[in-house]
């Protein structure tokens, strides 16, 4: 049987306990071997300028995933010159990763507007979707009409039994999980203003903000 390889990623800008928690939640539900926070590279849809700089959250992301053995951290996409689209990303880690299969996390943003990604039909060709559902009613728009049929035409029910079909195509399954009300925007905005991000991030990522004075221009921000 082939062993099971978490990726979540994200701007991780910077990461925070949100995100550590939901990748930790979601190694343990789904039973994977091995959990990877993959910051991004040039992202299609983002501008350069809100960003910190791929090697600093690619630093902070390694700091607070720290000596965890339950959390890694790839630098996959930061190395990367080209535009950064997921499913070159999971080609890729599929060819590092032999033996393993991938399991792609994602979020409602994400679904949003999984219609405008590179080849997202081709997906589930390459790694099972696990969206990630925050508690309670959801009272915002989700994925497009054409997708949502696609992920429930693949959907399975049992968060232990990601497997693939007889046409090899792997399955989609939706997750609940801890919702910490932390966001890396707020924490930009709380260093731009000099407020304390004590708690919402770990230590080591704060030091490293303020050692490299990061998210004090507002073009960080």
């Amino acid at each position: 049987m082939s062993r099971l390889l978490g990726i979540l990623g994200g701007a991780f800008n910077p990461p925070h306990h949100g995100h550590l928690r939901a990748a930790l939640e979601v190694k343990e539900k789904l039973g994977l071997d091995t959990m990877l926070l993959v910051p991004s590279g040039q992202h299609p849809f983002k501008k350069g300028g809100a960003l910190a700089g791929a090697i600093h959250r690619l630093a902070m992301t390694r700091l607070a995933c720290g000596q965890d053995g339950d959390l890694e951290t790839s630098s996959v996409e930061v190395e990367r010159t080209t535009t950064t689209y997921t499913i070159d990303t999971l080609a890729q880690l599929s060819d590092r990763y032999p033996g393993y299969e991938l399991v792609f996390l994602m979020g409602r943003d994400l679904l949003k507007e999984l219609h405008l990604w590179k080849g997202w039909q081709t997906l589930l060709n390459i790694a099972h979707l696990c969206q990630m559902m925050r508690p309670g009613p959801i009272n915002e728009p989700g994925a497009q009409p054409v997708v949502e049929e696609w992920l429930q035409n693949h959907q399975r029910s049992d968060y232990k039994g990601l497997s693939r079909d007889a046409e090899g195509r792997m399955g989609f399954v939706r997750l609940p999980i801890t919702q910490l009300d932390i966001s890396s925007s707020d924490i930009r905005s709380r260093v731009q203003e000099g407020k304390s991000i004590r708690f919402l991030t770990p230590d080591s990522v704060i030091g490293y903000i303020h050692d490299h004075g990061l998210y004090r221009n507002a073009s960080q921000s």
